[in-house]
């Protein structure tokens, strides 16, 4: 069945597609970065089916990451998965020199793609000024492939998406589209329809809503989720394709009930604690974010183990040697 028509999509962004993993940052127990994890990290990935990995987004607690730290997980990525995984690489910064150092070492590392999110103080006043922003970065990253990350969820100015692509279509290099995560459905079938037009990619950036963004027009979905719970993504997505809408349903209606709880005790610790549940001792957020207490880790896992997540049970070894 054919979801879209971005064939014309550069080779680059045409080859993700199905779920993409937003990847968390490990964190030793004094809260340093610890290369050491990623290796097990990406082999966990790749034999859940996951071809490519974001980079430092909000998943990967990028805002409270030194530039350092950005640097040196970067590579740590590249240097792990390169050639195995494709690597998108979240540079975006509240300061604008500091995205444009990030995306030079991008380009350095030898990433697939690039990708910054809206900065959340010192917004821009309109869409021009704000895509102007943009073309700053994806040129100091080279003209590689540049995705703009629409998170209004984090507090960052929002202007409609069909606006920013418009306008950024001619200004930003290597513009290929977006990483979407606004909860606006006329937006997102709006987006999806210039990108269409232009050779353009929409990351589907919700992944409680994957399903509505296969059927707007999708073909790739950035999620947290997809890290430690990977099979029912491919399952919306599989069915989907095969024309089996009851299929993608149920298989939606999992995700939805997955993410519940971790709505109600933080996305971000939450998801920490399922990950180490199925393996990967990815250690505790990053201060001030606390790391999820055993007993509501026990709770999470007897309320989401009826929907039958490969990893996700109570008696697992990885949640024994949890500290």
């Amino acid at each position: 069945m054919q979801t879209t028509a971005d064939s014309n999509a550069m080779p680059e962004i045409d080859a993700m597609r199905g779920p993409i993993a937003a990847v968390h940052t490990p964190f030793d127990a004094s809260g340093r970065f610890d290369p050491g994890v990623i290796p097990g990290y990406a082999e966990h990935l790749l034999s859940s089916g996951i071809g490519a990995v974001y980079v430092c987004g909000s998943t990967g607690e990028s805002l409270a990451l030194t530039t350092a730290e950005r640097r040196s997980i970067l590579e740590t990525w590249s240097d792990t998965a390169a050639g195995s995984m494709k690597i998108i690489a979240h540079v975006g910064s509240n300061a604008l020199p500091e995205a444009e150092e990030l995306a030079r070492h991008a380009d350095a590392v030898g990433v697939d793609a690039i990708s910054a999110m809206n900065p959340t103080f010192g917004r821009a006043r309109d869409v021009d000024a704000l895509v102007g922003h943009h073309a700053r970065i994806a040129a100091a990253g080279g003209g590689r492939p540049y995705l703009v990350y629409e998170i209004a969820a984090f507090g960052g100015v929002s202007f409609p998406a069909s606006e920013v692509i418009e306008s950024a279509v001619s200004r930003v290099p290597g513009f290929a589209g977006l990483k979407f995560t606004s909860s606006d459905p006329i937006q997102l079938q709006l987006a999806v329809a210039l990108a269409e037009i232009h050779g353009l990619r929409i990351f589907f950036g919700s992944d409680e809503n994957l399903l509505s963004g296969l059927a707007a027009g999708c073909v790739s979905a950035i999620g947290s989720t997809y890290g430690y719970a990977a099979e029912p993504a491919h399952a919306v997505f599989r069915a989907f394709a095969e024309g089996d809408l009851i299929a993608a349903r149920t298989a939606q209606r999992r995700i939805a009930r997955l993410v519940v709880p971790l709505l109600r005790h933080g996305v971000l610790r939450t998801g920490r604690a399922l990950l180490e549940t199925v393996g990967v001792p990815i250690g505790p957020p990053r201060s001030p974010e606390t790391r999820l207490e055993p007993e509501t880790l026990a709770a999470v896992l007897a309320e989401i183990a009826p929907l039958g997540v490969p990893g996700l049970t109570m008696g697992s070894d990885s949640m024994e040697r949890r500290p």
